[in-house]
């Protein structure tokens, strides 16, 4: 029987035709173009040592996990008509002699599993009534999708009957995932380039909305400090001019990275878009908070602290939610301000409870705020722990600017490598 082509993740308008051959019969200027071009992949053949060997890896791990006896990946052909075994893995002599093309229109099991559902077959009638494509005593079936498009089946053979447990559906539908994760990177490198560009594009603009100028104020020297390897931010820092004074903001947004990403983005566009007005910083993160409320879907949360200096005073006026770490340097020693005073975290509820607090900074002193992940780095078993490495490092400071304090403070935490953090240093000068 001749083996259908397969079209793994194609443009499927494209008029491109290649010719599907083993790479071994492939001429060096083939297999260069086959391997840097983006034209459509018909046959998994090319690939296939590479390939086998990373879903045989795959299956070998999630058969020990799910004390499975067989396992396998069914991949559709480019006419959505059959599916073609890809590899398999087995650890039982009984269980050998799998379908290697198989009719989709008669795969029962694996067009019910193709719909969105994990399928499973508690017995070996119902196995065979469910068209399996192997003689086992029960099995499962999860589907292989990429980006909604259903791409094939994952099997798993059991030489015992099963009883339904959804931990063992939810551990099927990981490993299903993981195996169309490595399918889209290895078959696709063109399409992870893209990806690559669009996260490179994103770092661009959130870095374009830090604030990188100097800031120029009398009576301080203020730096601030992001993580340059971080693939995607999800804590920023920014300052906003005011009349004979700045308002200082550092945040950290919760979750994943794309959806981190966003959520920073939405509030620093609400404390933008306050800057205008005489606010305390505690209204402020009540404005932000509510802005994040009714604005985001509810699940969205960030810590946040608001500091706000003036040229002609000594005093630092700060609020804080959630879990920024504020420390003050003098010459007697550290003090953190802001771990017992903070309100909640942005985004938990409608309204805030948040309080201004105040600090007066002596010249010489310094003002050090920490997003969360930025103190966990510091190694120590204890806060108090953390903040004696850091006095150790920094000692009194007051010949140090902004700037070198920074730079000291990173030798703490070299360990984030590309985990995103911020700090922001405020010196009183005179």
């Amino acid at each position: 029987m001749t083996t259908p082509h397969l079209k793994l993740f194609s443009d499927t308008n494209s008029s491109i035709t290649v010719e599907n051959k083993p790479l071994a019969e492939l001429d060096a200027s083939e297999v260069q173009w086959l391997l840097e071009s983006s034209a459509p992949v018909v046959s998994i053949a090319g690939l296939e040592s590479q390939v086998k060997q990373q879903i045989n890896q795959i299956l070998a791990t999630a058969s020990t996990a799910l004390v499975a006896d067989w396992a396998a990946v069914y991949l559709l052909d480019d006419d959505t008509q059959n599916l073609i075994l890809i590899d398999s893995c087995t650890t039982s002599k009984s269980l050998q002699q799998a379908d290697e093309i198989r009719t989709l229109q008669f795969s029962t099991a694996d067009l019910e599993a193709l719909t969105g559902h994990v399928v499973t077959l508690e017995s070996e009638q119902r196995m065979a009534y469910w068209n399996a494509p192997i003689h086992a005593k029960s099995g499962i079936c999860v589907p292989l999708v990429s980006n909604e498009m259903p791409i094939g089946t994952v099997w798993f053979g059991f030489d015992n009957g099963l009883e339904p447990a959804q931990s063992q559906s939810a551990l099927c539908e990981v490993i299903a995932d993981r195996i169309v994760d490595y399918l889209t990177s290895r078959l696709m490198p063109h399409r992870v380039a893209q990806q690559n560009e669009l996260s490179n594009l994103a770092k661009q603009w959130q870095h374009s909305r830090l604030a990188y100028k100097q800031v120029e104020i009398e009576g301080w020297d203020i730096h601030g400090w992001i993580n340059p390897e971080a693939p995607i931010h999800h804590t920023f820092y920014d300052w906003q001019a005011q009349e004979n004074g700045l308002q200082i903001s550092l945040a950290h947004a919760q979750g994943l990275s794309i959806e981190a990403a966003l959520t920073t983005a939405v509030i620093q566009t609400g404390v933008r878009a306050t800057s205008v007005e005489l606010m305390s910083p505690a209204d402020k993160l009540e404005r932000v908070n509510e802005y994040l409320w009714q604005g985001c879907t509810g699940d969205q949360f960030a810590d946040l602290c608001q500091l706000s200096v003036k040229q002609d005073s000594r005093q630092v006026t700060y609020s804080s939610a959630g879990s920024v770490v504020l420390l003050h340097i003098t010459a007697d020693g550290i003090q953190e301000l802001s771990r017992d005073q903070a309100g909640p975290e942005l985004g938990v509820m409608d309204y805030g409870e948040y309080e201004n607090q105040c600090c007066i900074a002596q010249k010489g002193e310094f003002l050090i705020v920490l997003t969360e992940n930025s103190f966990d780095s510091i190694e120590g078993k204890s806060n108090q722990d953390k903040i004696r490495k850091i006095q150790r490092t920094v000692g009194k400071g007051s010949r140090l600017s902004a700037a070198d304090m920074i730079k000291r403070l990173r030798k703490l935490t070299l360990n984030l490598v590309e985990a995103d953090a911020s700090i922001v240093v405020i010196k009183r000068t005179s």
